[in-house]
């Protein structure tokens, strides 16, 4: 008798959960919000799937469903969940888990967009938050109160790319009766697992490693179909429900998604590794450096490499950093991460615009940091261009 064993990551990210089946190489894409029935039994039975059913688009669509079951794949979750943008899954989870009066521990620096949902809800649905140093876990216990209902995590940390125990943060929420979500975008659901590190819900950007192509707007959280069904109840209650045209290019996407992410992370390392000796750079944030003090951590955790995003920062300060940016001709200057393209941006001007120039000094956030997103360019190609650009602002 053949024995069964379990397919490697990238023949997942090919075929999915389905190796081995005729028909349709790719999933038909259904232009189709709702769907009409033989009798209301079968109606409310494709109602009863959730997700799953094809009942109307914004509580089920195949297109949709089809791409939700690959991600879980990938993730190695029992379940999956679309949203048409990475705030929308935030968003939704958080919807999920807190109602008037709860507070959440969040770590710090955490996405902008994150934060601006924690002030939102602290003004209009009485939530409260406290924010931790994600430096220092040793301080985090302090920060739960009886009323404590959600840990946020995120790691890395963008954009000093600080890692921390992601088993042991699942514990210390668990055991303060917290449900644990975690933005695990910049590694990607390939690059770590947080799931199986126990976390509750992990939540992405799909525009980001999982859509990689700078097409599409998307975000996706996945767990147990315990953990998302209120999640599933917030999305359906509140209607950020992806499109059947994005679902079906992230599906796409996630047959390449395995080599897209791994070349990023070499040519990220490779980077870091060339600009940490570079005269012109003061430091570089990866944790891929032996010298980068998440190091250890990071090797343990982030499987596929560690992540397509690094920092650096530039002698001089701001205006030396913006003369950087502005003299890149292959690395464009745009905002997101983990597409095929190589991007940079000024944290001090995009993602952490927000907290002004002392929330940046408290993060450890230089005002002449440079953000880069490697792609899966030609590495000398890549380095060429941040060599003109550093030389440039040196002349």
């Amino acid at each position: 008798m053949k024995s069964e064993r379990e397919p490697g990551l990238e023949t997942r990210a090919v075929h999915g959960p389905h190796i081995g089946a005729s028909g349709a190489m790719s999933t038909p894409l259904v232009h189709s919000a709702t769907f009409s029935f033989d009798s209301l039994d079968d109606m409310v039975a494709q109602q009863n799937l959730g997700s799953a059913g094809s009942f109307y688009q914004r509580n089920g669509h195949p297109t949709i469903a089809a791409t939700e079951e690959r991600l879980a794949a990938l993730e190695g979750s029992e379940t999956a969940l679309l949203f048409p943008s990475g705030m929308g899954a935030i968003s939704s989870a958080f919807l999920a888990y807190l109602k008037s009066g709860d507070h959440v521990v969040c770590v710090d620096p955490c996405y902008g967009g994150t934060q601006a949902l924690l002030q939102w809800g602290k003004e209009r649905f009485g939530w409260d938050h406290t924010f931790v140093d994600s430096r220092q876990p040793d301080t985090w216990e302090a920060a739960f109160k009886p009323n404590t209902r959600l840990l946020h995590l995120e790691s890395p940390i963008n954009p000093t790319l600080v890692c921390f125990d992601i088993a042991w943060a699942a514990q210390l929420g668990h055991a303060k009766g917290c449900v644990v979500t975690i933005d695990n975008t910049i590694a990607s659901p390939i690059g770590q697992q947080p799931l199986a590190l126990g976390c509750d819900v992990s939540l992405y950007s799909a525009t980001k490693s999982i859509g990689g192509h700078s097409d599409l707007l998307a975000g996706a959280a996945m767990g147990s179909r315990a953990a998302l069904a209120p999640v599933f109840h917030a999305r359906s209650t509140f209607g950020p429900i992806a499109d059947a045209t994005s679902a079906w290019m992230i599906e796409r996407s996630l047959k390449t998604m395995p080599m897209r992410v791994a070349a990023g992370n070499a040519n990220a390392l490779e980077l870091a590794t060339r600009l940490k000796a570079h005269a012109g750079v003061a430091q570089v944030f990866y944790p891929g450096l032996p010298s980068h003090p998440s190091h250890a951590i990071a090797a343990k955790q982030m499987k596929l490499g560690f992540g397509p995003l690094l920092g650096f920062e530039v002698k001089g300060g701001a205006e030396a950093a913006l003369q950087v940016v502005n003299a890149l001709r292959v690395i464009r200057h745009g905002a997101s991460l983990g597409g095929v393209e190589s991007l940079a941006s000024l944290a001090a001007f995009t993602s952490h615009k927000m907290i002004g120039p002392e929330g940046r000094k408290r993060a450890g956030i230089p005002e002449g940091l440079v953000r880069v997103s490697a792609g899966v360019e030609s590495i000398e190609d890549l380095w060429a261009d941040l060599e003109q650009a550093l030389a440039a602002v040196r002349g």
